[in-house]
């Protein structure tokens, strides 16, 4: 029987309210966890922002909107992140009936405020000190690209550089994954074959037949488990930590849902970050 102290505790939680999807999260370079939050049934997008040691907000239900206008960009539901920077965050908009991207928006990660915007550029990469964005245009009735580095402080141009081309090609083989940017460590996919062969899963008595997503840290082994509930179609999704072979930590993500919760967590630093019941993120620190 294991002893009290060594469970592992949820060390905070954040609600998105009722009927909300927390739909992204990523975190900027001084640290602070930014997400999104979407609730499907309004058609409403929403950002926040909380610290990542106590889970205080400093921004929630915020909205990106119109600076001259004071309305809601995209109706307030047509936007996303493209990335952050130490202390902004990048968002876009949709072009209309479209999925492609459109503008980059900056705001601050703590106060909401925006820095700079840029309707006329579509964001491509981020190059820690500048940004490889383009512009669309057409020639002949065919959609060119041209291309240009971006100051991600200003939004101000920095360097032309023409449409499709080998210095644009060396700098995409040169990107950083954004995961690694943000030191985030993501969940694998592991396959039935290999479930059965983890110490860790094996002890625990896991089938064979559960689908599962899985990383190691040092010690710890983090666990995402998705089966098939009682019903038909129904999924149960659970995570699960062993620090080394003992089971330290468990929690009940999604129950009856239609759908497995994949890619519902991840690791940064020693904080273990997931997403219950589509509207709650909770943190536990693996220590």
């Amino acid at each position: 029987m294991k002893s009290i102290q060594e469970q592992l505790r949820v060390s905070w939680s954040y609600s998105a309210g009722p009927g909300a999807l927390i739909w992204q999260f990523m975190f900027t370079g001084r640290g602070d966890l930014v997400g999104q939050k979407r609730f499907p049934a309004r058609r409403q997008a929403f950002f926040f922002s909380l610290d990542t040691e106590s889970g205080r907000p400093f921004l929630d239900n915020y909205l990106l909107t119109d600076s001259e206008n004071s309305v809601a960009e995209a109706e307030g539901w047509f936007t996303g992140f493209e990335t952050t920077s130490r202390d902004l965050v990048y968002c876009h908009l949709y072009q209309q009936h479209s999925p492609e991207h459109q503008g980059i928006w900056a705001f601050d990660s703590r106060s909401g405020d925006v820095v700079w915007s840029r309707r006329d550029l579509i964001f491509a990469a981020n190059l820690e000190h500048e940004f490889l964005a383009y512009r669309l245009s057409s020639f002949a009735g065919f959609p060119e690209r041209h291309f240009m580095l971006v100051d991600p402080m200003s939004g101000k141009e920095l360097r032309h550089l023409g449409t499709e081309s080998l210095s644009v090609n060396e700098i995409r083989a040169q990107l950083v994954p954004e995961e690694e940017r943000q030191q985030v460590i993501l969940p694998e996919f592991v396959s039935d074959g290999m479930v059965a062969e983890h110490l860790a899963l094996q002890r625990a008595g896991v089938s064979d037949r559960v689908r599962c997503e899985c990383l190691v840290l040092g010690e710890f082994t983090v666990a995402a488990l998705h089966e098939e509930g009682d019903r038909p179609g129904l999924w149960n999704s659970r995570i699960m930590v062993w620090r080394d072979d003992r089971l330290v930590y468990t929690d009940l993500m999604e129950e009856g849902v239609d759908k497995p919760g994949l890619n519902n967590y991840l690791i940064r630093g020693v904080r273990l970050y997931y997403i219950k019941n589509k509207e709650q993120l909770l943190c536990v620190v693996l220590s």
